[in-house]
């Protein structure tokens, strides 16, 4: 493969910097922290759609510990070296380490001394992400009697992404030929001299996401909440009033062979608001407000 010449940064200046602030880390874990139940319901709703059976349960001993270990810093591993093969495939060289932010947050890192594109950047961010989620689910679907294995791989990486998904959200505001420098606690971008610098904040993170939050869980929970349902889409025949598995509670009525519900689903309602509240948060939060222009 043809290395990529690097990039000359005479004429160019600083547009901003994506650094590892303590309101960052602190964003950060609440955003994975919330991807983590989202994404744990996106698998499981996977997991019933692959293999037919509604929930899992992992009996805990010494041999499944040690998988359920060696998966985690797997995934952790494997989502900083896909990091570095991107690195790789646009010429840089990565370089790969450990820490933790403000006693906080501890993270792997990948990083390098050579300047992207911004676009070239995007596809090194978002790559872990998008390889491992298709894998993933690849695996369920040709192998459904390993696929509770893939839970903590698939939702651990994703609600690990968030990180990168952020950072992307704040890149796609600067213009297509921007260059960016990666290092190990933050970002810095470059562009021309009439490039407009830009600040980017994490502030108001927090509320955006509530209010998205609570407006789509009791839209969303009316909406499921009125709506009949014949018991047989739901793959079950009867239930009795009250809790019955994880997923969803189902209020039976009789009044037909077949038998319609009401079903009121806890966990949907709360993974779809969970990511409306996330999606809203990271494209709003750190967006520049337009102020009225005095005459």
């Amino acid at each position: 493969m043809k290395e990529q010449q690097p990039f000359n940064l005479d004429g160019r200046k600083e547009l901003g910097k994506l650094e590892m602030s303590k309101e960052v880390v602190v964003t950060l874990i609440g955003m994975g922290t919330l991807a983590l139940f989202a994404f744990g319901f996106f698998f499981t709703a996977l997991y019933t759609l692959f293999t037919g059976k509604v929930g899992f349960n992992f009996d805990f001993t010494s041999g499944t510990i040690l998988i359920s270990v060696a998966l985690l810093f797997g995934t952790l591993v494997l989502h900083e070296l896909i990091h570095g093969v991107f690195m790789s495939k646009y010429g840089g060289k990565p370089r790969y380490g450990a820490g933790i932010a403000y006693f906080i947050l501890p993270y792997f890192y990948t990083t390098t001394k050579t300047i992207f594109l911004r676009n070239q950047f995007i596809v090194i961010a978002i790559a872990p992400l998008v390889v491992i989620s298709l894998v993933g689910i690849g695996l369920m679907a040709a192998f459904p009697s390993i696929a509770h294995w893939i839970f903590i791989p698939f939702v651990l990486n994703a609600s690990g992404a968030v990180g990168d998904l952020w950072v992307t959200r704040n890149v796609l505001r600067f213009p297509e030929h921007v260059l960016l420098e990666d290092r190990k606690t933050g970002l810095i971008i470059y562009g021309k001299e009439t490039d407009k610098p830009m600040n980017i904040s994490t502030t108001g993170f927090g509320s955006r996401f509530f209010k998205v939050f609570i407006l789509c869980f009791f839209a969303v929970g009316i909406l499921m909440g009125i709506a009949p349902i014949p018991l047989d889409i739901l793959g079950v025949e009867s239930f009795t009033i009250g809790p019955t598995n994880s997923l969803y509670t189902i209020f039976e009525f009789h009044g037909s062979e077949e038998g319609f519900g009401f079903a009121f689903f806890p966990l949907p309602i709360l993974a779809i608001s969970v990511i409306a509240g996330l999606v809203y948060a990271i494209i709003k939060t750190g967006k520049p407000r337009n102020h009225a222009v005095k005459g």
